[in-house]
């Protein structure tokens, strides 16, 4: 039971109506030291505390003559239980510091909910320490924020500590079972930085409802290790794989043909884009991106190769070696042309995988570099959780999602 099931509905609705009336007045604020929703919040927290303790005492220890520690009536023979007074807690809430009197019963096996034994601070709040982490703010920004809106003072050691709670999360979730079939999944080797710093591997996978999902992350010191995260995830449940999407050049396609033979292994756009433009001088970036983009979007596979071609003589002899990386590619970026525009644009990666490039670099731009392979992995994971946002929750993320794994299902098996 939740504290929303604990609370009466209509103390709620009295509380925001006297809530409503002094805030339209402008004589008070709603958050921080003082402020209005602090009030609220201590009187809901304490409502759903009596009401855990009603419910405990009518419970097995309330009438029985031994409550659930042995103990009797305060340690009185043969004495019920019951209320025992309160204790103070200052509790530190998303909203700002909040203080309580939380009760006791007499044979002290009274454990609420609401507030854990021997918590300061509410699950809310760190939440909201992880999803500030995670868009970027380093800790003594974050320290500074909650200081200044919330009145919430927190060490960057306990900021430290509360986002080291998502590497238990992360391993729970690198044991989750997963779906049978994913249409597309993107494998994808990430750092910490753009200066470096270990290397951390992520699959991202489209479920058959054509939803996002972080599939996992593994640490990557020593290099690629695509057929141990390809092993994992068949361990996991997964048995097939219409489209994988990675880097071309990294022994994918081995790997996926010895794990799920009829698999289809598609280079990623964003890597090829990468590794052919190394070649050329960066004034001429701008302009060689937009010419092998357009080769991507060509409705065949012969067309493609015609706007190559003509992009060869366009550019050039001075940069041959972009066109050599392009064509020695060309094999596991020929079987996209199998599909339409809407799953191509998909296959691209939507710019979810760019988008999550680019806050690592932000990232490390407030928060420095990580050396060890323990920070680089929450980092990664705390940027990857905006890829989850509940924003986006639900939503398939190809438009008419039907049709475009009809298509996926389709080329799949050309």
């Amino acid at each position: 039971m939740d504290l929303a099931e604990l609370v009466d509905q209509r103390l709620v609705r009295q509380l925001a109506e006297a809530a409503a009336a002094q805030v339209g007045s402008g004589a008070v604020r709603l958050l921080g030291d003082g402020g209005l929703l602090q009030a609220l919040a201590k009187q809901l927290i304490e409502r759903a505390l009596e009401l855990e303790l009603q419910e405990h005492l009518r419970g097995a220890g309330a009438d029985s003559p031994a409550g659930a520690n042995g103990r009797t009536g305060a340690g009185r023979p043969g004495g019920p239980n019951g209320p025992n007074g309160a204790r103070a807690r200052r509790l530190l809430t998303e909203i700002g510091p909040v203080e309580v009197r939380v009760p006791r019963d007499r044979d002290g096996s009274f454990a609420p909910r609401t507030v854990r034994p021997r918590a300061r601070r509410l699950p809310g709040l760190d939440r909201l320490v992880v999803s500030l982490t995670a868009r970027g703010l380093s800790s003594g920004e974050l320290v500074a924020h909650l200081a200044e809106v919330y009145g919430v003072e927190l060490s960057r050691e306990t900021v430290s500590v509360i986002t080291d709670q998502v590497l238990d999360e992360l391993a729970d979730r690198r044991g989750r079972p997963l779906d049978p079939v994913y249409p597309v999944v993107f494998l994808d080797s990430v750092r910490s930085g753009r200066s470096g710093g270990p290397l951390v591997h992520l699959a991202l996978g489209i479920s058959a409802d054509g939803l996002r999902e972080v599939l996992g992350l593994w640490p990557a010191a020593d290099g690629e290790h695509w057929p141990e995260v390809l092993a994992d995830l068949a361990e996991r449940g997964v048995r097939e794989v219409w489209v994988l999407v990675g880097d071309a050049g990294a022994g994918l396609a081995e790997a996926a043909a010895a794990r799920w033979p009829r698999t289809v292994v598609h280079t990623s756009v964003a890597h090829l884009l990468h590794a052919a433009l190394r070649h050329a001088p960066g004034e001429d970036w701008s302009g060689l991106a937009r010419a092998l983009r357009e080769i991507c979007t060509a409705p065949t596979e012969a067309a493609a190769l015609e706007r190559l071609g003509r992009a060869e003589r366009e550019w050039g002899p001075s940069h041959r070696e972009v066109f050599r990386v392009w064509r020695a590619a060309w094999p596991l970026l020929a079987p996209g042309f199998r599909f339409g525009p809407e799953a191509r644009r998909l296959l691209a990666g939507g710019g979810a995988l760019e988008r999550l490039h680019a806050r690592l670099r932000r990232i490390e731009q407030t928060a420095g570099r990580v050396r060890d392979e323990r920070a680089a992995l929450k980092r990664v994971y705390l940027a990857t959780l905006a890829l989850e946002s509940p924003a986006g929750a639900g939503r398939p993320w190809a438009g008419d999602w039907p049709a475009v794994r009809e298509e996926l299902w389709r080329g799949s098996r050309h």
